[in-house]
């Protein structure tokens, strides 16, 4: 089974009754409200959502779905149908957790370490670049001097000390296979409004620090992503997460 199934499993043990309220897919994010009031977000992979002009399949149709039917579009190819899955989940699982630390000043980041970053975080750049050894930064879209493929990967994570990794890979099902090249990792991070907050599923899988979010503004989120709102918006209208699931590995 999938990691991304996994998570997923999670979330419809909590789906019982929930129904979809609202819903939008921006070009940015994506964001779901739920018959609770719950609120969930994720990203948005707006370069890659086929050719047709109209990604998702009954579109218009969708609100009052049951919760539980969004939750396995997680699974789907259709990458506007998966983060709606995925944001879902957020919606569900996200809402157990209270606003944490900020993920960097929780990480055990040392002066030694050789980090892989899968997905650019800028800020997160910013304060540890010169703290590190080493800092490999993975895109698959490169949009700035300095940023590595994706199929790099495959070369320098198994390297790396200190692995961040963006939530997107819930999304497009990559997260199996990256955590598989994190093998000589000793700290793990999964972080951004994408994540999924599962604690006792991502635990197996060697990962240490969960930091995703959680949506205190529903309505506020769908009106600036269905306005075009990209991730520092986003920021307006969730807190952050940020729970220690494992210490760092010696």
């Amino acid at each position: 089974m999938l990691i991304t199934q996994r998570v997923a499993a999670e979330a419809l043990k909590k789906a019982d009754g929930l129904s979809i309220a609202d819903l939008c897919i921006g070009i940015g994010y994506t964001g779901v409200k739920l018959s609770n009031g719950a609120g969930g977000t994720c990203f948005t992979f707006r370069h890659e959502l086929g050719l047709k002009c109209g990604p998702i399949q009954g579109a218009g149709t969708l609100i009052g779905m049951p919760a539980a039917d969004a939750i396995e579009m997680a699974m789907s190819t259709n990458l506007a149908e998966a983060s709606i899955g995925v944001a879902t989940i957020n919606a569900i699982l996200n809402e157990d957790f209270d606003a944490g630390e900020d993920a960097v000043d929780v990480m055990d980041i040392r002066a030694s370490d050789t980090v892989g970053m899968v997905g650019y975080f800028y800020p997160v750049v910013q304060r540890i670049k010169d703290n590190v050894k080493k800092l490999y930064i993975f895109e698959r879209h490169i949009t700035d001097e300095g940023l590595l493929p994706d199929w790099c990967e495959n070369i320098y994570l198994p390297e790396c000390d200190l692995v961040l990794i963006t939530g997107v890979t819930f999304i497009n099902k990559t997260i199996d296979h990256v955590l598989s090249l994190c093998r000589n990792a000793k700290e793990v991070v999964i972080m951004g409004a994408s994540t999924c907050m599962a604690p006792d599923v991502l635990k197996d899988y060697g990962v240490t620090i969960l930091a995703g979010s959680r949506v205190t503004d529903p309505d506020g989120l769908l009106r600036v992503i269905a306005q075009g709102g990209g991730g520092l918006d986003v920021l307006n209208y969730t807190e952050k997460l940020c729970v220690r699931i494992a210490e760092r590995r010696q």
